[in-house]
């Protein structure tokens, strides 16, 4: 039976599959030994008979034939003394069953005088089933000291398992997770437990503690706890005592944690953290799968990083280990980019590595102390190991906005998509306006993917303004320029703005005004769609192939060797692999050493000079370009 309370949470939600249902033997007929009537008047012989009869088959493994027979004694004796036991059997029935819904239902038929604690217990599991985890654990809270009920006036030997399995759901849920760890430990802690029932609930423990926060992990393990939570919440716990610095403690937790896993049976044990070798880079991007093609592009560029000559003309003797972030994991207990960090840094030895951003591989790079460089737009946080290689799009609007304010525009308007991301765009860019003396004084919108603008251009044409700013992709710039030209608005070369017109002046039919665009994904489509309409406009779109003498080099040896413009991808590639390699050629030894390194020093890059925050998010300045006749430059 035990197996079949396993299953039915299976069937609840929490994972999946069948398993053979236990059989518990014939139902007990002696005095105590679970008979709800025995002892009692017999008023109702007919009816007694019934309900024994049903409710021998309340743990059966057939819990279809139990449902039907305790719903047939309920309708057939609506009065009878047993009724309140044969609805809290009907609905115990219902739960392991995967019919929460069902068993609430049928417990809230009892009247107030007929409920007794067992229907407490049952409510409480069926509201963890249904996700209501305060009630669930307002109502089983009491049991976790007493124990579960008789149900139906019966001994249920599966009663514990389905109390603590629903309690640790619900602890969860309410976010307290290190209790439901516990109830975890509890439920495999049972006596009579299989290996099946145990390996689940280490898998739901596990699950539990990936969400939580490494200094909560620290926290949660400063007071005495079992060695079960210790295991589970072991690896997070060290990852934040390495993060913040303090080594000494990291290092006595983790020989700790070690015994503990190991006397548990749970491998691999923790190691100490990675020291690297300088002269192997790590590489963790998709190489099979939907995104293998993004994967490709990356490595373009990191390569070449590989092929440069050293400061002293010397070949390179670099090696770069690339690991499929895309794989099914083989030893670090998921998919994807974790796995991938977790081989590259305990099997191959990088210094530090490159990769796709993933909860798990910053965790477990973190762990060990590898420099972890992601291909993201969001900072990981400054107890961690990684940093954040892409501009957020926020900070490219904030480029944007100061360039312009820099050259004396005042006034500005907003033209861009609905959407969530044109929003944010635009309140990046008012915020950064008015830090620096700027002032909006018009937002108009289009629907995320327009093709027409003539009612936004025809507003346009009653607004006085300096600067126009398109939050949006290079793709919608080259039709929406050709629309501001129809109107009389034309973009002007970025130099100093030498006189700006009174807002009260009459707006001439022509006029020239500052037109800026993140342009993502910028290309020479641009160029060939909307050469003329986009003269002097500024681009910020995170990086674009300009043969200038930051990345002139770059470009030329790229086409050299791939036939191709670099993309957006390749300068991240590069970049990304540049930084660990410039940490090693400044002296960097170890993996503390590049995480010095990098989050100090400031690195040129085919992005920008590249630097880091606090919170281990970029915080250099994007690069802008501007169109110069059928070229797209550098803004010095």
């Amino acid at each position: 039976m035990r197996a079949w309370v396993l299953f039915a949470f299976l069937l609840a939600g929490c994972a999946s599959g069948q398993v053979q249902a236990r059989q518990e033997g014939p139902f007990p007929t002696s005095p105590g030994a679970g008979v709800p009537d025995a002892g009692l008047p017999r008023e109702d012989r007919g009816g007694d008979a019934d309900f024994r009869a049903a409710a021998s088959k309340a743990f059966a493994s057939d819990p279809a034939t139990a449902r039907d027979a305790l719903q047939a004694f309920l309708a057939s004796h609506p009065d009878h003394r047993r009724r309140s036991a044969a609805l809290a059997l009907l609905a115990r029935v219902q739960i392991v069953s995967g019919d929460a819904s069902g068993a609430k239902a049928t417990l809230d038929k009892a009247d107030a005088g007929e409920r007794t604690p067992d229907f407490d217990f049952l409510l409480g599991i069926a509201a963890s089933r249904l996700g209501n985890a305060v009630m669930a654990v307002a109502l089983l809270r009491p049991f976790l000291a007493s124990g579960p009920p008789p149900v139906g006036g019966q001994t249920d030997a599966d009663a514990p398992l389905l109390l603590h399995a629903a309690a640790a759901e619900a602890l969860a849920g309410t976010g307290d997770p290190v209790a439901a760890i516990d109830q975890w430990d509890q439920y495999r802690s049972i006596d009579g437990t299989r290996e099946p029932e145990r390996t689940y609930a280490r898998r739901r423990a596990e699950e539990v503690a990936e969400k939580i926060p490494g200094e909560a992990a620290a926290s949660a393990l400063s007071v005495p706890r079992s060695p079960f939570v210790r295991a589970m919440l072991g690896a997070h716990a060290v990852a934040a005592l390495r993060a913040r610095g303090d080594e000494a403690s990291a290092v006595r937790l983790e020989q700790d944690i070690g015994v503990v896993r190991r006397n548990l049976g749970f491998d691999p044990a923790l190691q100490g953290p990675a020291t690297g070798d300088p002269l192997r880079l790590g590489l963790a991007v998709p190489q099979s799968g939907a995104q293998a093609r993004l994967g490709e592009v990356v490595l373009r560029g990191a390569m070449l990083v590989m092929a440069e000559p050293t400061p002293a003309g010397d070949p390179s003797s670099y090696h770069l280990v690339v690991r499929d972030a895309a794989a099914p994991a083989e030893r670090a207990g998921s998919a994807g980019v974790g796995a991938a960090a977790w081989s590259l840094a305990r099997e191959d030895s990088v210094i530090g590595l490159l990769g796709a951003p993933d909860p798990r591989g910053i965790e477990l790079a973190t762990r060990d102390g590898v420099p972890f460089l992601l291909l993201d737009e969001h900072a990981p946080g400054a107890r961690t190991t990684a940093f954040q290689l892409i501009h957020a799009p926020e900070s490219r609007a904030m480029a944007l906005a100061q360039r312009a304010l820099a050259l004396g525009a005042r006034r500005f308007v907003v033209l861009g998509p609905d959407s969530a991301s044109g929003k944010r765009l635009a309140g990046a860019f008012k915020n950064a306006l008015a830090a620096g003396g700027g002032t909006l004084v018009a937002h108009i919108t289009y629907v995320a993917g327009a093709t027409s603008f003539s009612a936004q251009v025809n507003e346009l044409r009653r607004i006085a303004f300096d600067a126009l700013f398109v939050p949006d992709e290079a793709a919608r710039l080259e039709l929406v320029a050709p629309a501001l030209a129809v109107a009389g608005i034309w973009p002007r070369r970025p130099r100093m703005l030498t006189t700006l017109s009174s807002p009260t002046a009459p707006i001439p039919s022509r006029r020239e005004v500052l037109l800026l665009s993140t342009a993502l994904s910028l290309s020479e489509r641009l160029l060939r769609n909307a050469e003329r309409y986009v003269q002097g406009a500024m681009l910020c779109p995170g990086y674009y192939p300009a043969e200038d003498a930051r990345s002139g080099n770059f470009v030329s040896r790229f086409r050299e060797v791939y036939g191709t413009n670099p993309t957006a991808a390749d300068a991240y590639g590069y970049d990304g692999l540049s930084i660990l390699r410039g940490a090693v050629e400044r002296g960097a030894r170890t993996c503390a050493d590049v995480l010095r390194l990098v989050g100090s020093g400031r690195f040129e890059g085919m992005t920008g000079d590249i630097r880091f925050g606090p919170d281990h998010g970029r915080v250099d300045l994007p690069l802008v370009y501007f169109v110069d006749g059928d070229s797209i430059r550098l803004l010095k």
